[in-house]
């Protein structure tokens, strides 16, 4: 006699009664008693049940590991060309407008100088009348001085008369009336002296103000020299065009921005770092005249040098914007307002994980699994950056292994665990 018992899909008990056999029949019974209480009433005291968990290789960066941060390329000095007078533009390089590259010295627009040109024709003849006058005062001034010498002469004589005539009185060779005569034509000798010196006064304030008007002329003149230069637009340096839109025919106004420009060579990235990176006191920290490398959407590598580190950093996201400026030998080729990616050294993160944040609990734990048993490990990591995502920890002898990517409380270690994927 044979029977057949089934309980569920995996348990197939065959058990054959044979006469005489008591003890097989026992051991039959036994076995599908403890299966049957197995599938009804779960595991038996002492044993716990696999927690199924979503794992993830550990592969440990490299010892030159970098931080990526995405910046925007702009001229390291960029210099506005704007018009220095008003005026209609009459001509325009239109080399410099097709190409937007200009040279040192080149006029790239010019506006209509028929005023200009006239008031420094005028300028010119009233300084041909200044110094004309001025000829004039120094003439005058030198007649005044030769009749203050024919004046001193005169009096000298008459000087040397009145002692004579003074002598002769005093012994009575003349009367009182002769000599009256005398001292009037010596005191009209006299005043003759002093007005002659007034005049020479006179002669040489006039001809210091004619002086005077004459280097106004020739301020007057050297404006208008300017005024006339200025209806030109002169490239200051070698450099490339920015905006450089104007037209013959356009009216403009004094001060009214033409275009700007810049030298090729000389670029900057504009970059915004962690504070953390900022704030560490390590050599390979991110500091003014630390090296970095730029990187090009097209794969083109470029050097840079950090030369700017602002003092304030953003309230929500603590960034700070610093300035990178490229090497001279690649910086031609970039554009301006390219987006490129700045890659800065980070000692910190060599020889370390980079795991989902989700993985850290607190106080930094985190989970390992023991693959040969089937059961959790609880191990300490060392968190060198987090952010909202993912991490960057260290984590002692664990290359290669796998680490629980949602960590709960609820874990310890020696759990055993049912690994539902691999990374």
């Amino acid at each position: 006699m044979r029977s057949k018992m089934t309980i569920g899909a995996n348990a197939e008990i065959r058990s054959k009664s044979r006469s005489g056999s008591p003890i097989a029949k026992v051991i039959a019974f036994g076995s599908v008693f403890a299966l049957t209480a197995t599938l009804l009433f779960g595991p038996a005291a002492g044993q716990e049940q696999a927690l199924a968990v979503d794992t993830q290789r550990l592969g440990q960066t490299s010892d030159d590991a970098t931080d990526t941060y995405f910046g925007t390329v702009r001229a390291s000095t960029i210099s506005g060309l704007s018009y220095a007078a008003r005026g209609c533009i009459v001509e325009i390089s239109e080399p410099a407008k097709r190409q937007r590259v200009a040279e040192a010295g080149q006029v790239l627009v010019k506006l209509d100088d028929q005023r200009p040109q006239l008031a420094l024709r005028t300028a010119e003849a009233r300084l041909l009348d200044l110094a004309a006058t001025v000829e004039e005062r120094q003439l005058a001034l030198a007649a005044a001085r030769a009749d203050d010498r024919r004046r001193k002469q005169e009096l000298d004589f008459v000087a040397e008369e009145f002692e004579r005539n003074s002598i002769m009185l005093g012994r009575g060779l003349i009367n009182e009336t002769t000599m009256d005569t005398v001292e009037r034509r010596f005191m009209d000798a006299r005043f003759a002296s002093e007005r002659a010196k007034e005049a020479i006064a006179n002669a040489e304030a006039a001809v210091k103000r004619a002086e005077i008007a004459l280097e106004i002329g020739k301020l007057d003149k050297q404006t208008a020299e300017l005024n006339l230069a200025d209806v030109e637009l002169i490239a200051p340096f070698d450099g490339t065009l920015v905006g450089f839109e104007a037209n013959v025919g356009d009216c403009v106004q004094e001060g009214e921005l033409a275009a700007q420009i810049y030298v090729p060579d000389a670029k900057a990235v504009d970059v915004f770092f962690l504070i953390s990176r900022l704030s560490e006191r390590r050599p390979d920290a991110v500091s003014i005249g630390a090296s970095v490398t730029v990187t090009r959407v097209n794969g083109e590598i470029c050097g840079g040098t950090i030369t700017r580190i602002d003092t304030e950093a953003d309230l929500e996201n603590q960034f700070v914007e610093a300035t990178v400026d490229v090497d001279a030998a690649c910086a031609p080729a970039l554009f301006l307002n390219e987006a490129v990616e700045v890659e800065t050294v980070n000692g910190a993160a060599a020889g370390s994980y980079m795991i989902p944040t989700s993985a850290i609990l607190g106080e930094n734990a985190v989970f390992l699994v023991d693959e040969d048993a089937g059961r959790l490990i609880a191990a300490k990591a060392e968190v060198v950056e987090r952010g909202a995502e993912m991490a960057t920890v260290r984590i002692a002898n664990a290359k290669g292994r796998l680490i629980v990517t949602s960590a709960d409380a609820t874990m310890r270690g020696g759990l055993p665990v049912n690994i539902r994927g691999l990374e």
